[in-house]
């Protein structure tokens, strides 16, 4: 009976202290309040399209979350709601270079049970320096490298087994999604981290071709190109058709249940609610607004860039049309809120100038068009012009060299591109330009630069 009554003597004293812990753990919850934490990296260096979320320990309510949150200097951007427990900042243009933000949120009653953050929190972070993905391809390897604009040394991101055809960079800067041949006879969809080393299936396309990836600017789909292939080996591919892959959730499907529309290289809006292609078929570009459901179609003959306003509004892109003078490229801007199409450049030419390159910068007033210099001149060279006046500078132009795939950094300041002599061996390089460039800066040997910010 002693013994009995010791044994419960103890298990009445461990309930109790474990209570009172209990009890402890609660008082001091109390007196903390709401805890809050963020995803930024502990060295404070970001993407300049950085998404910045909140973490709370308790669910809150977001309005009056919203009410405390603040930033310096002020970007343009939104809150969003993810859980009860968790609201991010999506940043609608880029962080700027070279600047120090702050991020604070206020202590304040944050949800209906009158729980509140105690104390401020603040958290401080600037933008890291972009970089830029290229194809190098030779006797050994077709592999994506990395570079910077500080002479630091290229860095392979991709294994020499593996032989890639065509790539995208994420807005973000965070990873690369690219094509790769299959052992049987297909292309697949493959994702490498902007650290590389890591490349991985993202999408096995088996006996299908799927090609000309673009990433949405939010980073959450990838649209490509998918031929279906023959019944039998000895039969061709069927033609291209757009389909858009969820990097998250994995589902895949076909762009349009009309399998009628065919689509090739896809581009998405700014904003990532719409999307472009061009049907070689029916030589027309394919606008289709995710949002609103609504389908768009422009006549194109050419199968050239499509490039996006700052706005997602509007789009440039060439035709060649017959004149009384003859054959003449023209680039065209649709207004796709109003559903209008009009010549821009090129409706009273006198000879044919192959208008082809186009990329609309950040700036909207300010966009790139490459174009022959002559009619006994092959090469291509680049036009920087403003949109609204049709007023520019010729920005690269040496004898012999012809240029291409330009490509503006996310804030609209400087563009890189491919350039290679018409003559002699063929060596592509990776060219820069910025305001104040008498002639363009040659960075690197390579193809089909992407900015990797």
């Amino acid at each position: 009976m002693k013994i009995r009554l010791n044994l419960d003597t103890l298990a009445g004293g461990v309930l109790a202290l474990l209570a009172a812990l209990v009890g402890l753990v609660i008082l001091f919850g109390e007196m903390a309040g709401i805890r809050v934490s963020t995803n930024l990296p502990k060295d404070g260096v970001i993407s300049p399209f950085q998404v910045i979320q909140l973490n709370f320990s308790e669910p809150v309510d977001f309005p009056l979350v919203s009410q405390v949150v603040s930033m310096e200097p002020v970007l343009e951007g939104y809150l969003e709601w993810v859980d009860s427990r968790t609201v991010q900042f999506v940043p609608i243009k880029p962080f700027e270079l070279n600047t120090v933000y702050h991020l604070t949120i206020s202590p304040e009653i944050l949800n209906i049970d009158g729980r509140e953050l105690k104390k401020a929190h603040s958290w401080e972070f600037t933008v890291r320096d972009p970089q830029f993905a290229y194809l190098v391809t030779d006797a050994t390897q077709s592999s994506i490298w990395a570079m910077d604009l500080n002479g630091n040394p290229p860095r392979r991101l991709t294994d020499e087994s593996v032989k890639i055809i065509s790539f995208d960079t994420a807005r973000s800067g965070e990873f690369i999604v690219f094509t790769a041949g299959n052992t049987q006879g297909g292309v697949d969809l493959w994702r490498v981290s902007r650290a590389g080393g890591d490349a991985s299936i993202l999408l096995d396309c088996k006996f299908d071709r799927c090609t000309t990836p673009a990433i949405s600017p939010n980073g959450l789909r990838v649209a490509y190109s998918r031929e279906a292939a023959g019944p039998t080996p000895d039969l061709p591919f069927g033609s291209p058709r757009i389909w858009v892959l969820d990097i998250k959730n994995g589902q895949n499907s076909p762009l349009y249940e009309d399998q009628q529309i065919l689509g090739y290289n896809p581009t998405w809006s700014p904003d990532s609610n719409r999307l472009a292609s061009f049907d070689g078929i029916a030589d027309q570009i394919n606008v289709i607004d995710l949002q609103e459901n609504k389908q768009y179609g422009f006549s194109s003959n050419t199968g050239g860039p499509i490039t996006w306003s700052p706005d997602s509004n509007k789009i440039l892109f060439t035709n060649i049309d017959q004149t009384e003078s003859g054959l003449r490229t023209q680039v065209r801007l649709v207004d796709i809120s109003l559903n209008e199409s009009q010549i821009l450049i090129g409706i009273n030419d006198e000879r044919d100038y192959s208008y082809y390159s186009l990329t609309w910068s950040a700036d909207k007033e300010k966009a790139i068009l490459g174009f022959r210099a002559g009619e006994d001149k092959p090469s291509q060279i680049l036009w920087l012009f403003d949109p609204a006046l049709l007023e520019g500078v010729i920005i690269a132009d040496q004898p012999e060299y012809t240029y291409n795939s330009p490509q503006w950094d996310p804030w609209g300041g400087a563009l890189i591109f491919q350039q290679f002599k018409l003559k002699g061996a063929f060596n592509p390089e990776i060219g820069l330009w910025q305001p104040g460039f008498d002639e363009p800066l040659i960075l690197t040997q390579g193809l089909m630069p992407h900015w990797l910010p």
